[in-house]
């Protein structure tokens, strides 16, 4: 880790994807679709603050048509 790696608990991340509960940050890790945490200890985790910076802004942008509402 750089000097400047700043390492999250689960709470912020979830702060900061939006992401509703621990269960569906799990599955994501689970599946791939998003950045596994690191191991602090049998009993913390966190996860690197630039890696979950970096996969918000690979997200893909939703694009509205004129008279779309949206959801």
């Amino acid at each position: 880790m750089g000097e400047q790696t700043k390492l999250i608990s689960a709470k912020e991340v979830l702060k900061l994807t939006g992401y509703k509960s621990r269960t569906t940050l799990w599955r994501r890790v689970r599946a791939g679709d998003f950045p596994k945490p690191i191991a602090l200890s049998a009993h913390s985790t966190r996860w690197r603050r630039e890696e979950i910076d970096a996969w918000i802004e690979d997200l893909p942008e939703v694009e509205y048509q004129s008279g779309e509402a949206a959801n």
